[in-house]
């Protein structure tokens, strides 16, 4: 269910329930010729929209906004950088009220820079000083050493991943993988995820970005997006699944 339109009925079912609480984040940014700008949070949310369709989870709208450094075009070509700061403190402040809303497990669904780049260093970063504030501010200092706490639900530690389309548990054969910005490989996400977002007849231009050419984004189809996003959801799945 998407939780912009759930009923408070529906949300306290499935606060209650402890479904996980999913979030796609991506990022504007410019993709070659043929894709849209915003493919990273497509494909996260294609990731979590399937999800859906096999278990019982929450999707939270988007965060569609990050950090890009400028690395691959200026602003005139469609990319949008934000301020590291500004951003943690957003993330920060959103992550607190889906915790005091009540949810248990809360899953970022990154397709952007991987585990280590600035997009998901700042969730990370949120969810550690989340993880000693909340119960700080509850049960005042010392709280971690109170008896009752380890059965106590509302403060574990492991109450917010932050984790990228692609798990490591993936199973998908190393040579289908290349491409990862724009080329074959992310081309065909998002030829599964949503074909009406690539426009193949813009790489017919005689000067393409080497991240096209590298791993020929020409060369992508729409049969391997949806072989890798399968896999994906199979392996977020189980994830999900194995988190109690």
């Amino acid at each position: 269910m998407f939780l912009r339109e759930m009923n408070p009925a529906q949300l306290r079912q499935a606060v209650e329930m402890n479904w996980p609480l999913l979030i796609p984040a991506g990022c504007i940014e410019y993709h070659g010729p043929h894709m849209a700008l915003g493919a990273d949070t497509l494909i996260a949310e294609e990731i979590c929209k399937r999800l859906a369709n096999r278990m019982p989870v929450v999707i939270a709208p988007s965060f569609d906004y990050g950090a890009t450094g400028y690395a691959l075009s200026g602003p005139e070509m469609g990319t949008l950088d934000i301020d590291n700061l500004a951003f943690e403190s957003y993330i920060k402040s959103v992550l607190r009220a889906f915790c005091e809303m009540g949810f248990q497990r809360i899953a970022i669904c990154i397709h952007h820079q991987g585990t280590e780049g600035p997009l998901a260093l700042a969730f990370r970063k949120a969810a550690a000083e989340l993880m000693f504030e909340l119960p700080r501010e509850a049960k005042g200092r010392g709280w971690w050493g109170q008896e009752y706490l380890p059965a106590d639900r509302d403060f574990r530690f492991n109450r917010i991943r932050v984790l990228p389309t692609h798990l490591p548990s993936t199973r998908l054969e190393p040579h289908e993988l290349g491409g990862g910005h724009a080329g074959r490989f992310e081309t065909s996400l998002l030829l599964g995820a949503r074909p009406d977002c690539v426009d193949m007849d813009k790489l017919k231009a005689t000067e393409l970005p080497w991240f096209c050419t590298e791993y020929p984004s020409i060369e992508a189809t729409r049969e391997l997006g949806e072989r890798a996003l399968e896999a994906m959801v199979t392996a977020w799945e189980t994830e999900l699944r194995t988190w109690s």
